[in-house]
């Protein structure tokens, strides 16, 4: 018979990894971060907003459109935490960063659009809000025009960053 705690210890979940590559010159944090609604990978995007009692509060982006923050929280360990475990969890505050030109961070969270066999620099990609992942493409995907955060592929097949085996694809914004 298994426990919650046994099942906590023994079923391990693999969330994305990510990492921010850029200097502080392009680093803009939002003060004091957010509290999250809903839980939410770490780089990933969301929408911010004030709620009923002003406090700044966070969510898991709804519509690629809308205005954009990556979510780059810093994992810290508790109990051993692989870095594949890390999310930011209901109710929890993070740090949120502005979407700033320049700004070059890893995510592990992509996917090729169904024309793009291969990861190449150069590529363009945009946050698909349906699968929570970067969708890579050639620039000409119908949603990528109206994206409020527009990202340009700067790995290659051959040279994808790894972090605890999950492959990362480095992005400029």
């Amino acid at each position: 018979m298994a426990t919650s705690a046994f099942r906590a210890l023994s079923q391990k979940e693999k969330r994305t990894v990510g990492n921010i590559v850029s200097t502080s010159k392009y680093v803009k944090d939002v003060a004091n971060g957010a509290l999250f609604t809903e839980d939410v990978e770490n780089f990933h995007l969301v929408e911010i907003e004030y709620d009923a009692d002003g406090v700044l509060v966070a969510k898991a982006l709804t519509d690629v459109t809308k205005k954009a923050y990556l979510v780059a929280a810093p994992e810290r360990r508790y109990l051993g935490e692989n870095i594949g475990e890390f999310f930011v969890g209901e109710g929890e505050r993070a740090r949120i960063l502005y979407t700033t030109e320049g700004l070059i961070f890893d995510a592990s969270a992509y996917e090729l659009d169904g024309a793009v066999t291969e990861i190449k620099a150069g590529q363009k990609a945009h946050y698909n809000v349906a699968t929570k992942k970067y969708l890579i493409h050639d620039g000409s995907h119908a949603d990528f025009a109206n994206a409020s955060v527009q990202l340009t592929v700067k790995s290659s097949e051959d040279n994808l960053e790894y972090t605890l085996g999950q492959p990362m694809v480095r992005f400029v914004i």
